[in-house]
């Protein structure tokens, strides 16, 4: 199943860990997998999202083809990776990076070293987030597999 925008509710997904409530406004969490695809004409993501699952940072990517979409702000494409196709069984770093300033959350990506621009969004800094991983829902019954995951909330000091 390939459509043109993914959406997060075609993939099968599997929960990795969860933060502690972010209360700190001026904190960084940080979210480090890697990734390997087993078929490159099926899509995985990579995410951290609040229990909503309405505000966060969540990507698809495409390994026939190099693209990453973003899969919660109806962004479609953000841009698409250099060495597009991607190796089956190949680990793909992928780090999410959210930094709180206030109520405001600025996002950042970085896949394979490459850095794409994520939207910004406001929440409520008591909010627990959960890591995932998943891929396209189908009969296959192949698992993505992932490893190296780490899982961060640093506190930091605010700018003077």
């Amino acid at each position: 199943m390939n459509t043109l925008i993914p959406d997060l509710e075609q993939f099968q997904i599997e929960e990795l860990g969860q933060t502690p409530a972010v209360n700190n406004p001026n904190s960084e969490v940080s979210f480090k997998v890697d990734i390997e695809p087993f078929r490159i004409t099926r899509r995985f993501v990579v995410g951290i999202l609040d229990e909503s699952k309405k505000r966060g940072i969540a990507i698809a990517i495409y390994p026939a083809t190099g693209e990453v979409c973003d899969v919660t702000n109806g962004g479609g494409v953000i841009g698409y990776l250099s060495a597009a196709p991607l190796n089956p069984g190949v680990p793909l770093p992928c780090e999410l990076r959210l930094y709180r300033f206030g109520m405001n959350f600025v996002c950042s990506v970085w896949v394979r070293g490459e850095i794409f621009l994520y939207p910004a969004f406001s929440m409520d800094g008591n909010t627990r987030l959960t890591a995932f991983v998943g891929q396209e829902s189908d009969s296959g019954g192949v698992n993505l597999s992932w490893s190296r995951l780490q899982l961060n909330v640093m506190d930091r000091p605010a700018a003077a």
